[in-house]
């Protein structure tokens, strides 16, 4: 793997990690219920499920998954169920002046963070946008000639650093909306707004999964 290879696999990660997605919205659900305390359990999990990808693409396996059109297929529809079951949650709770509530409580329920945690590795192993993206985009960018796994371990960190950066900001900033609002005593308006701006781009994500082709 050359330089440039490196530079162009850093520049296409950091541009999917900052577009609004799955892991983007979920993450600044979390973010706005609890700041960093449900934000990083978030972001843990979106990053352990790229970690498992990772390692796929590092053996035969990820070749045969890629592969296969029933494992794809499988993959799309749990993936959006999960999306239109997160979507519809957050429109229902739009009717609640506590829809999206800071969450100190909440936030310090572990079992709640454990949640948070599965919830986030569940979307992203269920992702069909990011099954192909490490089963098949990322072998584009290792040189047989060279060291696998090294090269793996390279664009691992690669990836992962960004991501984490990225996706923490987007907690913290939506945590820090949602408290600002608080400031100017609009909360109850400004939860609904959230509750139903979260529940239409999730459900929108959904529908863009669901058209998802191997060909796009």
């Amino acid at each position: 793997m050359t330089f440039k290879t490196w530079l162009l696999f850093l520049a296409m990660e950091t541009a999917l990690s900052l577009s609004p997605g799955p892991a983007v919205f979920y993450v600044v659900s979390q973010g706005v219920r609890g700041a960093l305390r449900r934000t990083l359990p978030a972001v843990a999990g979106i990053l352990t499920a790229n970690g498992i990808y990772f390692a796929l693409s590092a053996t035969s396996l990820g070749a045969i998954i890629a592969a296969s059109a029933r494992f794809f297929t499988v993959a799309k529809w749990v993936g959006a169920a999960y999306l239109i079951y997160l979507g519809v949650k957050a429109l229902r709770s739009a009717g609640s002046m506590h829809s999206v509530a800071l969450g100190e409580e909440a936030a310090g329920n572990e079992g709640g963070l454990r949640g948070v945690y599965l919830g986030a590795l569940t979307l992203q192993l269920a992702n069909p946008k990011a099954l192909l993206f490490f089963l098949a985009l990322l072998p584009q960018f290792i040189d047989p000639a060279v060291s696998v796994v090294s090269q793996m371990l390279i664009l691992a960190a690669t990836s992962m650093l960004p991501e984490l950066c990225i996706l923490t900001a987007y907690g913290w900033l939506a945590h820090r909306a949602v408290h600002a609002s608080v400031r100017f005593g609009v909360t109850g308006n400004m939860n609904r707004w959230l509750a139903r701006i979260e529940g239409a781009g999730l459900l929108g994500c959904a529908t863009l999964v669901l058209k998802f082709s191997r060909g796009n």
